[in-house]
């Protein structure tokens, strides 16, 4: 599994500093593992924060309005936001150490710790913009119907609803990696599987609806799976007859790369389930 440092390279420096400075260098197990980043260790650790982390991430959903071009986000992103910030630093120290770890346990752990991380700065953006200028109304005009109310920060909104997405894809891979893993006891297991259920549903019923209001390409596309093979001859011609399949849409590009041979294959093992397009649709038309 690929995984890269980006911006947190220099807090894994000041990390390490920092644990020279307070005489913590005993603590390095003579095989070379540092304490607490053998894999049942980094699951223990990632199971303590379970229960203080967020249920159910916001935005849970959006109610969009079709005379504007936004709409109004579901959850307490605030409290959100003032519980993370407490677990910031555990969750930060515990993607340090996961992503020095060489293991498959480790690389999912460094994902959601990561993932947490980015809802948590995702959140704060969306915090801010949510709080600006509360004691204006936002439709608030002057004599001269001049705007006099608040100023919407979309771009903050945007930049946070973008964070918060990317922590839920990071989830989906971790959780469901541990899920498939089964290397936890089984009160923590089941802990880590409820968290996979938990992304698998986001990823299928939120997320199609919170990239509709960034007014991006929707995260799914159908694709022919079938062309010209009819279940009803005689009677259904092939000439009108497609079966199609969705797919996630950045996967589907990825595909689309790739060999003819090796293509069907993978996006076979790119269909998803999401409420932006229908798996396994059927689709006729007289003009096919």
């Amino acid at each position: 599994m690929a995984r890269t440092r980006r911006s947190l390279m220099s807090i894994a420096a000041g990390a390490v500093a920092a644990a020279v400075a307070f005489g913590v260098g005993g603590a390095i197990a003579q095989d070379g593992v540092q304490a607490g980043s053998a894999p049942e260790a980094l699951l223990d650790r990632l199971a303590d924060l379970e229960p203080d982390l967020p249920g159910d991430i916001a935005p849970t959903g959006v109610t969009l309005d079709a005379e504007t071009s936004f709409g109004v986000f579901d959850g307490d992103l605030t409290s959100q936001r003032a519980v993370l910030d407490t677990l910031e630093p555990e969750l930060r120290t515990l993607f340090i150490d996961a992503d020095d770890a060489d293991s498959e346990a480790a690389g999912a752990v460094a994902l959601i710790a990561q993932g947490w991380l980015d809802v948590w700065s995702g959140s704060a953006a969306m915090g801010a913009a949510e709080s600006n200028d509360l004691a204006f109304p936002l439709t608030a005009t002057d004599d001269l119907g001049v705007n006099a109310g608040a100023d919407v920060l979309r771009g903050s909104t945007e930049t946070g609803l973008q964070l918060i997405l990317q922590g839920q894809a990071r989830h989906l891979e971790g959780y469901d990696l541990l899920r498939d893993l089964n290397a936890a006891e089984p009160p923590v297991q089941a802990l880590f599987d409820d968290r996979a259920r938990q992304a698998r549903s986001f990823d299928e019923e939120v997320r199609p609806e919170l990239v509709t209001a960034l007014s991006e390409p929707s995260p799914s596309i159908l694709v022919p799976a079938d062309r010209f093979v009819t279940d009803a001859p005689g009677v259904r011609s092939r000439a009108t007859s497609m079966s199609l399949i969705c797919v996630d849409r950045e996967r589907y590009e990825t595909a689309m790369e790739l060999p003819e041979g090796e293509r069907e294959v993978a996006l076979a093992d790119a269909e998803v389930v999401r409420d932006d397009c229908e798996p396994d649709a059927a689709f006729e038309s007289a003009d096919s």
